[in-house]
């Protein structure tokens, strides 16, 4: 694919051309009568353009590591399950936006030269700018890790307690990498559960507090923060037996606390509902 088009090894970072195009613009502001073209060529604005020198995409690599724990405790009435991971990711794959320089005849010109400087403004970004979006291996190993602990209490008769909490990161690295890593996960993810399976005959609830940590979401469509959030789920289940049937009323998030999952998503509230299941295997 890179035959002829050289994005691998004869192009500028997207990323590094929009810094650079800021620098010009900030230096012609400051000094009266530089053409943005004059700007461009200075030595300090134009080592700012990051040549891509992309490797050739290969398979990328995974060292997975897990430990874990199951039991039950307490004559049967408390229940544990927790576990935690660490991940050492070599070739780590993402995409990357890459821009080739041409002349202003359409031809290429090679990166560093004065043409493929003023290439980069974004003036000349329809006329000598072809630019790609590819998949590429990250420069640098990524280490990921987190745990995971589920707890399950059954404390009088039908009723239980329960919750569970994650915990997810990706270690830093000194140097930065060619793409970002788009790691997208909140290092917190907690729930906690209330219910039982039938407080009266054939009723039975369950209510579920859940909260997210706030984490940046990184990806080609956007980058942003996304807030933490938490919401609370309930649902009461009501069985017919004489009809083989169940009638669940409930809603998630319930008190229609507004929130986003990722950058540039929708706004998510809340969602009610009553649906009826009839199972002639299950209910006799």
């Amino acid at each position: 694919m890179n035959e002829g088009l050289n994005y691998l090894d004869n192009s500028y970072t997207l990323t590094s051309i929009s810094t650079f195009n800021a620098a010009v613009n900030a230096y012609v502001a400051a000094n009266s009568g530089t053409t943005a073209s004059q700007a461009a060529l200075r030595p300090e604005i134009r080592s700012l353009l990051q040549v891509g020198n992309l490797p050739t995409e290969q398979p990328e690599q995974i060292n997975a590591y897990e430990v874990g724990y199951r039991s039950v405790l307490l004559d049967n009435r408390l229940s544990i399950d927790a576990d935690a991971y660490y991940n050492i990711y070599s070739g780590f794959l993402g995409q990357v936006e890459v821009s080739v320089p041409k002349n202003t005849s359409g031809q290429q010109v090679t990166v560093g030269s004065d043409d493929a400087v003023l290439a980069a403004l974004a003036t000349n970004r329809a006329a000598r700018q072809d630019r790609y979006r590819v998949y590429t291996n990250a420069r640098n190993n990524y280490h990921s890790y987190g745990s995971t602990l589920g707890l399950t209490y059954n404390f009088y008769q039908k009723f239980t307690v329960g919750g569970n909490v994650n915990y997810n990161a990706l270690s830093d690295n000194e140097d930065a990498d060619i793409f970002v890593t788009g790691f997208n996960t909140p290092h917190w993810v907690t729930n906690v559960n209330f219910g039982n399976r039938e407080i009266v005959r054939n009723v039975g609830f369950n209510v579920v507090w859940r909260r997210q940590s706030t984490f940046t979401w990184e990806s080609p469509l956007a980058n942003g923060r996304v807030p933490a959030y938490q919401t609370v789920d309930a649902q009461v289940n009501v069985r017919l037996p004489s009809l083989k049937s169940t009638i669940k009323v409930g809603g998630a998030n319930l008190f229609n606390n507004r929130y986003f999952q990722y950058a540039a998503g929708p706004t998510i509230g809340g969602l009610y509902y009553v649906a009826l299941t009839f199972d002639n295997t299950v209910l006799r």
